[in-house]
């Protein structure tokens, strides 16, 4: 009888879940974050909707992908929606777009994505020492640069059309080190800009109100 009521009741639950999203067939050209903004969803809620999936792979054509209502989307976490085609990058970021994809503090995605025109400049903010100047084949990040700020600042820049450094470079604040691409594991031209703090993720873009004063930053 427990049995019974207790598979009654899971069956129940799964029922919910179920109705509280609507099956998605993968279109050319989609991705993630878009789908996310042309619904006004928080992409961690589509994430929530398919815990199965990896969100550092692209999509594929004729993929099936669930999407949360607008109920659920507004329940998941405190987190409000971000709208990222209304968010500016300044020039404290390295290139000047679009924020597609928000920071999430997970080894899924600990970093931001930023859209622009294949071959736009990005730049660092303040000087440094390139770590990595490669084409990443391991993690599908494509041609990608690190450098290293010091007082165990480091910032990656992945997905590049051109690397424009080497490996023990040293750079000044505002030089060009990349040309944006779409390399790698990628959908369109962005940069993947990921910031660690003594190894450890951090956003980038809290980062922006302290470099002033602390010397943090991209």
């Amino acid at each position: 009888m427990k049995f019974t009521l207790l598979a009654l009741t899971l069956c129940v639950l799964l029922g919910t879940a179920q109705a509280a999203t609507s099956a998605y067939t993968v279109k050319p050209g989609d991705t993630y974050s878009g789908i996310a903004r042309t619904r006004s969803l928080d992409l961690r809620a589509l994430q929530a909707a398919n815990p199965t999936l990896n969100f550092t792979r692209a999509l594929k054509v004729g993929q099936v992908i669930r999407i949360p209502l607008k109920a659920l989307a507004g329940s998941v976490g405190s987190t409000p929606v971000v709208r990222t085609a209304s968010i500016r990058v300044s020039l404290q970021l390295p290139v000047q777009g679009v924020i597609t994809t928000p920071y999430f503090a997970t080894a899924e995605h600990a970093g931001i994505d930023i859209a622009a025109p294949y071959g736009s400049p990005i730049r660092v903010s303040r000087p440094g020492r390139i770590t990595e100047s490669r084409f990443d084949t391991r993690t599908g990040w494509g041609w990608t640069v690190v450098v290293d700020f010091g007082g165990g600042t480091q910032a990656r820049y992945s997905h590049n059309q051109a690397n424009l450094v080497r490996v023990g470079d040293t750079v000044r604040a505002g030089q060009v080190i990349a040309q944006l691409g779409s390399t790698g594991n990628s959908t369109g031209p962005h940069v993947d800009y990921r910031v660690t703090l003594n190894g450890v993720p951090v956003d980038p873009l809290a980062l922006r109100s302290f470099s002033g004063r602390r010397g943090l930053g991209s």
